[in-house]
């Protein structure tokens, strides 16, 4: 039946009328007059209706049909002929909010409607999108009439739940309808059915104020064997009685109905709670002594406890209901009782801020000398909330009990000046301090009230406690862990604190600096350097610079580099510390864009003009290289190896391209390279020449295939020897002699590598090339003393001559102008190799393919012989007339169709698409290939003047090592000469010198331009701060910013600006006259 329903109203759908409603009524008027019939019910008109069958089914905007708005109208005669000319089913309609005409009809208190929907079948049991049943709409409209004409129908549920669980019952009680609930009792209502809460119809009608009900409900319950005291009693789910609902709601009369029905006041609900709890919770005194002068119990219900062991007074004490806790005092409530948490009424006062009962309490002569389960006081509390001791009268404050207690300490040896300066409360600090407290006490962990102040940077509690110290033993005394005031103040980053310690005298002593470089306030800092700070190491050799790198704490190393103690900072670190190394090196590590920073500061253009002859550029090479002094004194004490070129080195492991193609690291570079590292280079390119071009003369002057030794050549087809040129004989002898000698003195250097290098020799694939070289070489002229036969002889020479040409490019790639392209090709042909690789099964399946097909030619006779043509047509070596076309035109073709297929194929994979796909994928990325090819050609000079320099003595380093040098971009770098010039341009670096981009570039310029600007208006704010608070304090005004001390966060400051820009601008000044007279009352 419900699918039925659904598809006859479903939602939106809407259809074209197409006949009249009623005469002179056209089709295309709006579909809000197709009820209007409904409303005016006249006969001609409803049989006009009725005719139109098609109208039955016309939905209005909430796809309420016309049965619907009949019902509603109490329109009995329409809905029977609707009714009679449609389906049964048109009586349980539902509407978009899932309501029937059953529900129009009990909502409109319509009781011929609801008479004869239920006569033709509707169902009364139907819950509308709220689980509201008709009959639960009729009782919450006290609509009795209905209810009668539904609860008689024998199909109707009377204890279906609706809304919330709740019955027809509950509901009765919300309008105490005691009628209606009588007619349910009448018709097997269950009273004892709860709804989704756990309540029954008793407890709602006592938070309703339902009396009426009540006296039902409890007069059924009698005459069903439920006394009226166990009745009344009767817990819902949280085990709250008919009592606590109705002590919830605040009616007296129903909690005076309770208690004379014999309401038990002991019944604890499920948080242990009485009725007493939630009367004194809210406050409500009259409720209160109702209830205690009802109790006829033995039992002391004042002071009965909850869960939290709380009494009736904490509950008052808790939201300063003043008047109740007096009462209670007056009835005998134990005015020292603790709670769990070991606060008494007078405490949880204090702490709540509850000072009306906090000065009851102690005039009625609470005890002050009670702690809590964290050992603090009374006068611990206080002096935490704003206003602090003012709060309480003047004769409290001269009590003498009250002021033993400024010297008591809580579990954690805080007294409460401590949690004055901790909260930042001047009121209450002046006032602890007018009562000659000692600011020297301590704390369990050593910390003072000035330490407290101080961590939570506390400005104004600060200057109260300095103003009256004579020395500085309170400013430079450590807690527990050494921290002083000032540790604490720059660790959080609290800069005015750290100023005012300053001033007043503090020390530095080695840790101020590591805290706040450790937070990362770099303003701090900077503060802690212009006062002369000593840079020193903490119990880990780590500097306050070490500290900010290893935490990535930019700001404060930035501020470092442009102190002008910044190079002091550099020096200070230990030359043992495996961990904290030079800072340098730390830098190129983890924060390269620091370093960057730093070699920026080693670029000092002169003040010349740039385009003067005397315009220079002066480069400093301090922090690239461990000083020579340092590498001498420092390696013979410790096991401490400084490697030459450590910084660069450092650039080259990390892979920081962009640190090593800086200005400084290439002067440098280019320093080494013209004092030691070109003619070093020279030399052993040299001694290399020296088998490279006898071989290649050897190669050239003798015709390959012919054996050859000393006297003469033979030539091994022919058996009989030919004397050899006499003009050339020497020439070639000479030049096998000099093969020999340099391949022999090639095996002695690799042999001393190995030596050198060790392990590292075997991982550099150019060391087995150059073994290679000299064996080849050797074999090739060893018929100066042994016969070797032609073939093994030649075969050497041509791989000894390729790899002697080929390594020559290695040698050529540590000079700039041509060991860049050099490594690009390097770099690219590994690129296509490892892509080749890939396609290498492409290459076999079209060999394979055409050694099949053709295997009667020559060039596809077998599989090795198919695979190299293959090969060959990949580049471009197709051969189409000689192997396809000739062969198809002389029939000699076995498989044409099948060939030319395979040829297209092949065509399209390989030469067009494979082809073009590996060159892209080798040279595609040119910049990512130049930037690698770049890091490798610099690590290459970086490696060749490390090695070099070990080798190298000490009195030559000292001779050619240059700290600094200085350029003149507008001079010839170079002596003049035509020949010198064309051999510099070749084999010594040739640089395009770019300009140096500032340390403040345009963008950077214009942000630092609206820093200062931001300085100097808050700068700006606070003088005017400072007079407005001066002009407040002579005009006698207290404000509550004065009682605050807040530390001075930023993030703090900025969240408070937000909230008060939400109210109005005169709230402070109405805060202040508010402040004026409460201190005028007192």
């Amino acid at each position: 039946m419900r699918r039925s329903l659904k598809k006859m109203l479903r939602p939106g759908e809407k259809k074209e009328p197409r006949d009249f409603v009623c005469l002179g009524v056209e089709d295309h008027k709006d579909n809000s007059n197709d009820f209007k019939v409904v409303f005016e019910g006249n006969k001609c008109g409803l049989q006009n209706f009725v005719k139109k069958q098609k109208r039955l089914k016309k939905y209005d905007d909430v796809n309420a049909s016309p049965l619907h708005h009949a019902a509603e109208e109490g329109q009995v005669e329409l809905m029977e002929m609707i009714v009679n000319e449609s389906s049964c089913e048109v009586l349980n309609v539902m509407d978009d909010y899932g309501n029937t005409p059953l529900h129009w009809a009990a909502g409109k208190n319509q009781v011929e409607s609801v008479k004869f929907l239920l006569h033709k079948g509707a169902n009364p049991n139907l819950r509308n999108c709220s689980m509201m049943a008709p009959l639960h709409v009729a009782v919450q409209g006290a609509y009795n009439d209905v209810m009668k004409v539904l609860i008689e129908h024998s199909s109707t549920d009377v204890n279906l739940e609706g809304e919330n669980g709740n019955t027809a019952l509950i509901i009765t009680c919300f309008t105490d309808n005691s009628e209606a609930m009588q007619l349910l009792l009448n018709k097997g209502a269950k009273p004892c059915k709860s709804n989704k809460w756990g309540c029954f119809p008793i407890h709602q009608a006592a938070f309703s104020g339902a009396k009426k009900c009540m006296e039902i409900i409890l007069k059924f319950g009698e005459e069903h064997g439920y006394s009226r005291l166990s009745h009344i009693n009767f817990v819902n789910s949280g085990k709250a009685s008919p009592l606590h609902m109705a002590v919830q709601s605040g009616d007296l009369d129903m909690i005076k109905m309770c208690l004379d029905n014999g309401a038990q006041l002991d019944l604890l609900e499920k948080g242990k709670c009485t009725a007493l709890h939630f009367a004194a919770t809210q406050g409500a005194t009259e409720i209160v002594k109702l209830m205690v002068s009802s109790y006829s119990g033995s039992s002391d219900i004042v002071n009965e406890v909850d869960g939290n062991h709380e009494t009736l007074l904490h509950r008052a004490s808790l939201f300063d209901h003043h008047e109740l806790a007096d009462y209670l005092i007056s009835v005998g409530a134990d005015i020292d009782v603790t709670d769990s948490e070991g606060r008494s009424p007078l405490l949880l006062a204090t702490a709540s801020a509850s000072w009306n009962t906090v000065n009851l309490l102690l005039s009625k002569g609470a005890r002050v000398d009670i702690k809590d389960n964290l050992g603090r006081n009374f006068l611990h509390l206080t002096v935490q909330q704003p206003y602090g001791l003012k709060n309480l009268h003047p004769e409290f404050l001269q009590m003498q009990h009250i002021k033993e207690l400024v010297m008591d300490e809580d579990n954690d040896g805080c007294t409460p000046l401590h949690y004055a300066c901790r909260q930042g409360v001047p009121v209450s600090v002046n006032n602890l301090l007018n009562f000659n407290v000692s600011i020297h006490s301590k704390s369990k962990d050593k910390k003072s009230p000035l330490h407290f102040a101080a961590s939570y940077g506390r400005i104004n509690t600060c200057q109260r406690l300095l103003q009256d110290i004579s020395d500085t033993r309170l400013l430079n005394e450590g807690d527990l862990h050494g921290m002083t005031p000032l540790h604490l103040a720059a660790k959080n980053g609290h800069d005015k604190v750290v100023q005012l310690l300053l001033k007043k005298g503090a020390l530095f002593l080695n840790t101020a600096l590591h805290f706040a470089a450790r937070e990362g306030h770099a303003k701090a800092v900077s503060l802690l350097l212009s006062y002369d700070a000593d840079v020193v190491l903490n119990k880990q050799q780590a500097s306050f610079l070490h500290v900010a790198i290893h935490n990535k704490r930019k700001e404060v190393v930035l501020t470092t580099i442009r102190n002008k103690r910044w190079e002091e900072c550099f020096k200070v670190f230990s030359h043992c510390s495996p961990t904290n190394r030079c800072p340098v090196i730390e830098l190129v590590e983890y924060l390269p864009e620091c370093m960057k920073v730093l070699l920026d500061f080693c670029v000092m253009p002169s003040t010349e003009d740039k385009s003067s002859q005397d315009y220079h550029i002066e480069y400093n090479f301090t922090y690239l290289q461990c000083p020579l002094e340092f590498t001498k004194k420092g390696a013979p004490v410790q096991d401490i190896v400084y490697e030459p070129l450590l910084t660069l080195n450092a650039m080259v492991q990390h892979n920081r391209i962009e640190l090593l193609n800086h200005p400084v690291c290439k002067e440098y570079l280019l320093m080494k390279w013209l004092a030691y590292g070109f003619r070093a280079h020279v030399l052993n390119l040299g001694s290399y020449c020296l088998g490279l071009f006898p071989m290649t003369f050897l190669v050239v002057s003798i015709r390959p295939g012919m054996a050859f030794n000393s006297t003469g050549i033979i030539n091994e087809t022919s058996d009989h020897s030919e004397i050899l040129d006499t003009k050339n004989s020497y020439a070639i002898n000479f030049c096998m002699i000099l093969v020999l000698l340099s391949s022999i003195l090639g095996y002695c250097k690799e042999v001393a590598q190995i030596f050198q290098q060790k392990r590292n020799y075997f991982l550099d694939k150019d060391n087995a090339a150059e073994w290679i070289i000299y064996t080849t070489s050797i074999i090739f002229v060893s018929p100066l003393f042994i016969r070797i036969p032609a073939y093994v002889q030649w075969q050497c020479g041509a791989i000894a001559i390729f790899l002697y040409w080929m390594n020559f490019l290695l040698y050529l790639q540590r000079f700039e102008k041509c060991g860049i392209f050099i490594v690009m090709l390097e770099v690219i042909m590994k690129t296509l190799l490892k892509s080749t690789i890939v396609f290498v099964f492409l290459l076999v399946a079209f060999g394979l393919c055409f050694y099949v097909l053709l295997n009667i030619q020559d060039a596809f006779s077998s599989p090795f012989l198919s695979i190299m043509q293959t090969f060959s047509m990949m580049l471009g070596d197709i051969n189409y007339h000689d192997a396809f076309l000739e062969p198809y035109l002389k029939n000699e073709l076995e498989y044409p169709l099948l060939s030319f297929v395979h040829l297209i194929v092949f065509t399209l994979f390989v030469p067009i698409v494979l082809m073009n796909l590996l060159i892209g994928l080798a040279v595609g990325d040119i910049a990512e290939v130049q930037k690698h090819a770049l890091l490798k050609r610099i690590a290459m000079q970086v490696e060749l003047h490390t090695s070099l320099e070990k080798k190298l003595p000490l009195w030559f380093l000292h001779k050619v090592d240059q700290k600094s040098i200085v350029v003149y971009p507008n001079r010839p770098r170079y002596s003049r000469g035509i020949i010198r010039g064309v051999f510099h341009y070749i084999f010594c670096p040739h640089e395009t010198r770019q300009e140096i981009p500032n340390v403040d570039t345009s963008l950077e310029t214009e942000i630092m331009k609206q820093k200062y600007r931001l300085k100097d208006l808050g700068s700006l704010l606070e003088k005017q701060h400072e007079l407005i608070k001066l002009i407040i304090q002579k005009m006698e005004i207290i404000s509550e910013t004065e009682d605050e001390d807040y530390h001075s966060s930023f993030q703090d400051r900025f969240k408070k600006q937000q909230l008060e820009q939400r109210n109005s601008k005169w709230n402070c000044v109405l805060k202040a006259v508010k402040a004026k007279t409460h201190s005028l009352k007192y």
